[in-house]
């Protein structure tokens, strides 16, 4: 039987140093057993995955791949399968880089010079909490958690007064979905999609959505699942 700590579901992991992506896997396997884990040694591979293995929960990338360098990698994920989930995993893990990944569409970011319990918790987090993750040197390190753990949920921010709608578009900014895809998935116009996100970001005091990724993995935030699709609802 599953356990919020002991989930089923499916990981791609890509990286192109056979020791780490093994090394990985059985980290991975120790620490949430029911997950299925396929791997990847280079961005081909990782295409070519996505297109025959179906539905990944989640992509876990190395920035430098045999066949691919820096951000070209997440940049042709987020092209090619706008609504997989994508963790950057990586030992170049400077604020720069984290940031341009945050901006390239990433929904979090593990270091890899972490120490195991770290990557741990940090594969805790992405994987059963849906907790953004990011290095301490961007995130401060996470938020204390309310009583119970899993992260804060994102419909607390009605308390800041955003809307229903406006939240949810949210949710999907995290996963780094852009406006297009946005409005695809809620059938609305991305002119409706931009003022729901812009509102958002007024209210949260981000002046962008990189900031607002730090800002939401700060204060502790989980990420909602994504869903193939949604109901259609009053703006």
């Amino acid at each position: 039987m599953n356990s919020p700590s002991n989930p089923a579901g499916s990981v791609l992991l890509a990286d192109d140093h056979g020791l780490v992506r093994h090394g990985l896997q059985l980290l991975i396997a120790e620490v949430m057993p029911q997950l299925r884990v396929q791997l990847a040694g280079s961005l081909a591979e990782t295409l070519q995955a996505l297109q025959t293995a179906g539905r990944f929960d989640l992509v876990l990338l190395d920035l430098t791949l045999s066949d691919v360098h820096g951000l070209a990698g997440l940049h042709k994920l987020r092209e090619d399968f706008p609504y997989v989930p994508v963790v950057i995993l990586s030992a170049q893990d400077d604020r720069d880089t984290v940031l341009a990944a945050l901006d390239g569409g990433a929904m979090g970011f593990i270091s890899k010079a972490a120490a195991p319990a770290e990557l741990k918790d940090a594969l805790l987090h992405v994987l059963v909490e849906h907790r953004i993750h990011l290095p301490q040197s961007v995130s401060g390190g996470m938020a204390a958690l309310p009583e119970g753990g899993g992260g804060r949920a994102l419909a607390e921010l009605s308390a800041l007064g955003l809307t229903e709608r406006q939240i949810e578009v949210l949710g999907y900014v995290v996963q780094g979905l852009r406006n297009k895809e946005i409005a695809r998935l809620l059938d609305r116009s991305e002119v409706v999609v931009k003022k729901h996100v812009t509102a958002t970001l007024q209210a949260l005091g981000a002046p962008n959505r990189t900031k607002l990724l730090v800002l939401l993995s700060q204060r502790g935030y989980r990420v909602p699942s994504m869903r193939a699709g949604v109901a259609p609802a009053d703006d």
